[in-house]
């Protein structure tokens, strides 16, 4: 976490700024009004340390999924699994997921969650999805398989998709 530290101080109705902790107790010596303002930043470190699927449902890790695929690659990485992303780190699966989605130009329209079934450390969540891609727009049922991993989190395993008109018969 970064913090910074602005002290605003009057003296004679004129208000001046400055950087640092010590400016108020200066300024309350010298019978002048100190206003203190703090600006934090989280750091990369910060970031790191709480991973996007602390504390998650299987449901709410699908939820992130779809806000964040396919705009945000790095961010949905953190929520697959080695397995799902084909032993690539998320590092090489966003460098080579992203050129193929942006030719795609692949778009959520509309995604709802239809069910989520959690039997011990594996999980399915139903989501009934409307996408746009540059070659096609049709509605689609995604089931999305989740792991609990060791270190307590769900992430996506596997994703398997139904296409409406594909599962109809003839």
């Amino acid at each position: 976490m970064t913090a910074i530290i602005f002290c605003f101080f009057s003296q004679a109705n004129r208000w001046r700024c400055a950087l640092g902790s010590f400016w108020p107790l200066l300024c309350v010596r010298r019978g002048m009004m100190a206003m203190i303002v703090i600006l934090a930043f989280p750091t990369d470190q910060a970031r790191a340390a709480s991973p996007a699927t602390t504390a998650l449902a299987p449901r709410e890790v699908v939820e992130r999924w779809l806000t964040w695929y396919p705009k945000h690659l790095s961010r949905a990485a953190e929520l697959t699994t080695r397995t799902f992303r084909q032993g690539l780190s998320q590092a090489e699966w966003v460098a080579t997921r992203g050129p193929e989605l942006r030719n795609l130009q692949l778009r959520y329209v509309r995604a709802k969650i239809a069910h989520q079934e959690i039997a011990g450390k594996e999980a399915r969540v139903v989501v009934n999805a409307h996408i746009i891609t540059a070659l096609d727009d049709h509605p689609q049922d995604e089931v999305y398989f989740l792991t609990k991993e060791a270190d307590g989190h769900w992430r996506i395993d596997r994703v398997e998709v139904y296409l409406e008109n594909f599962n109809r018969p003839p």
